[in-house]
């Protein structure tokens, strides 16, 4: 199983198994990969993000580190503090989408900024991937942050209405390789 590892942190991509049991018992998985257990559950929005992240993982499983979540593991506490994803394998124009969402009580710590910093090293080293592109809402400043620190530059803002009829303003970042 590929890991990544920065100064604090393990971050895994999750294969077809390992993505199903992150979604339909996450204790399991916690249990599997030797993490201490945190009884998390999803919401019904979350749960069917990953679950279409899943599928997009089990219809291309030879690719699937492009599709899927990375879990990201605390050194210190073993336990999982954050997730990423990478949204497909770089477009025609090089383009790669990325997302990510930290655990509130692991939040405004310099976890994510560190954990972007390494799937940034991964993504580039595909010689495909020339751009990374990353979306926020407006008003997540730290999301922001996380996104400049990391050498991303805001290019665009926009409005986008979800098919449930909520309306998100997000801003979109860049980072060249």
């Amino acid at each position: 199983m590929l890991e990544l590892t920065t100064e604090r942190l393990k971050i895994i991509p999750l294969d077809v198994e390992n993505f199903k049991l992150y979604i339909e018992n996450h204790n399991e998985i916690e249990e599997k990969l030797g993490l201490k257990v945190t009884n998390k559950t999803w919401d019904e929005h979350v749960k069917g993000a990953f679950q279409y992240r899943f599928k997009k993982v089990a219809e291309n499983k030879e690719q699937y580190l492009w599709e899927t979540i990375w879990m990201v593991i605390s050194k210190e506490e073993n336990c999982e503090i954050a997730s990423l994803m990478i949204k497909g394998y770089p477009s025609e124009k090089g383009e790669v989408i990325i997302g990510y969402g930290t655990e509130d009580s692991y939040q405004n710590k310099g976890y994510m900024t560190e954990a972007v910093k390494g799937l940034i090293k991964w993504i580039f080293t595909n010689p495909r991937a020339l751009s990374i592109v990353g979306d926020c809402d407006k008003a997540n400043i730290a999301s922001h942050r996380v996104l400049e620190k990391n050498g991303f530059i805001k290019y665009v803002e926009s409005v986008k209405t979800s098919e449930d009829g909520e309306v998100e303003e997000l801003v979109w970042w860049r980072l060249d390789k």
